[in-house]
């Protein structure tokens, strides 16, 4: 700057002794002002690109887990159903003690389908109590109505509620049929799709009948093809024409006959 000061004195000294006076003012002009100039542009950083997760990164969304069933509607279903049979006992008029029981009894565990044991009144003495285990020997988990039971053999057993014990088929007549060698005095005495109830003359005994395995269930019989049309098929006596189809065929013979002499 020193000697730019010192050029500046000299030329201006040199100029006034030429008398150049405007030329000096306008070079003194463009050698004391430069004009400085500053860089106003402001960079905005670009935005950072957004990172998506990868595929393996992304946490799947837990499944809901589903609360189990309600044993509500089963049992309510069974209560309905223990309630069906108490109305029936006491409508009978001779099993009101067993109505009772079964007005207690925990239902919870009952089978959808069947089949009840119920002793007379007379036969349960007042002064004891029926044990629980008692009770689940009177029940079949199957239900099985007076004609199912008759198909089944003589010393046939049936499974019941009461673990390891079985009730055994004594005798398989309809007159005297009889369980653990107490007759079934009541048949049918309450029946539905899934339930059926029989009256009997006396409790069971499962400490004299109650050991042994259970055999199968009765299977219904099939039924039996239909006959052909115009034959009758009655037991023991084979086929038969019926009456329809042998007027038939006479009237046509009759007919031919009388047509043929009319012709002659």
């Amino acid at each position: 700057m020193a000697g730019r000061g010192r050029f500046v004195s000299s030329f201006l000294q040199e100029t006034k002794n030429r008398g150049n006076c405007p030329f000096f003012f306008l070079l003194l002009l463009l050698t004391t002002v430069t004009p400085v100039t500053k860089s106003t542009t402001t960079f905005t950083p670009a935005p950072s690109p957004l990172m998506l997760p990868s595929p393996a990164q992304v946490t799947p969304p837990s499944p809901i887990a589903m609360a189990p069933p309600s044993p509500a509607p089963q049992l309510h279903r069974n209560q309905q159903q223990i309630n069906n049979i108490i109305d029936a006992l006491i409508g009978s008029g001779d099993f009101n003690s067993w109505a009772d029981i079964l007005s207690v009894a925990d239902v919870a565990d009952l089978p959808f389908s069947v089949t009840l044991f119920v002793p007379a009144d007379e036969s349960i003495p007042t002064t004891i109590t029926i044990e629980p285990f008692v009770v689940l020997y009177h029940i079949v988990p199957q239900r099985l109505s007076f004609s199912e039971l008759c198909l089944l053999k003589p010393l046939s057993r049936l499974p019941t509620l009461f673990p390891s014990k079985t009730v055994l088929i004594t005798n398989n007549s309809l007159s005297n049929f009889t369980i653990d060698d107490r007759l079934i005095s009541r048949p049918d005495l309450y029946t539905t799709h899934s339930v059926a109830v029989h009256g009997i003359a006396s409790l069971l005994d499962y400490s004299i009948y109650g050991n042994g395995l259970p055999t199968s269930f009765p299977t219904p019989k099939p039924p039996s093809p239909p006959s052909p049309p115009g034959i009758l098929t009655l037991p023991g006596i084979g086929q038969l024409k019926s009456n329809a189809l042998r007027f038939h065929t006479e009237f046509w013979v009759v007919f031919l006959v009388v047509l043929g002499a009319l012709l002659v």
